[in-house]
């Protein structure tokens, strides 16, 4: 049974992550090998002033995306359905990050991971001045917090989850 995963953050506060969220994505599991990496955006709700998220609601990958065994190309697609979103729910539901598959049972982000997550904060419009990146392995979810910090963005390990 999948449950709401909660990660207290020192410095920042609570990230909760839905369990409806963590039921969609892990239909995306790259068991197979044939299976494509996945991905899309983070959709979420800042519940308060202390760093309280709720992470509820994400893009699932768009005709326009490109997939391939270890590569995923996120498209301009999830940018409309996230505004549409934001406006549906009287600007509450929010972009808070990227969330992607990687055929590996412990998921790593790679170099190109890396330099897609620190573009996002440094160019992305986006509430405050962190974002959070998800990759949904075989075995386990594991979740970062980028910071946007004024010499070079941040990022950190802030959990992971065995999926079973």
């Amino acid at each position: 049974m999948c449950k709401e995963w909660q990660i207290d953050v020192k410095g920042y506060g609570l990230v909760r992550i839905s369990t409806n969220l963590l039921k969609r994505i892990y239909k995306f599991k790259q068991l197979e090998s044939t299976s494509p990496e996945s991905g899309g955006v983070l959709i979420g709700k800042h519940l308060n002033s202390e760093g309280a998220l709720l992470i509820d609601d994400l893009t699932e990958p768009q005709e326009s995306d490109r997939q391939g065994r270890c590569q995923f190309y996120r498209s301009e697609g999830h940018n409309s359905i996230v505004n549409k979103i934001w406006l549906e729910s009287n600007k509450h539901s929010t972009y808070v990050g990227l969330w992607h598959t990687h055929p590996e049972p412990i998921p790593d982000y790679s170099c190109v991971d890396k330099y897609d997550w620190e573009s996002a904060l440094r160019y992305s419009k986006f509430e405050g001045n962190r974002l959070f990146f998800v990759i949904l392995g075989q075995t386990h979810i594991r979740i970062w917090m980028g910071e946007n910090s004024s010499s070079k963005p941040q990022i950190l390990l802030i959990g992971e989850y065995q999926v079973g």
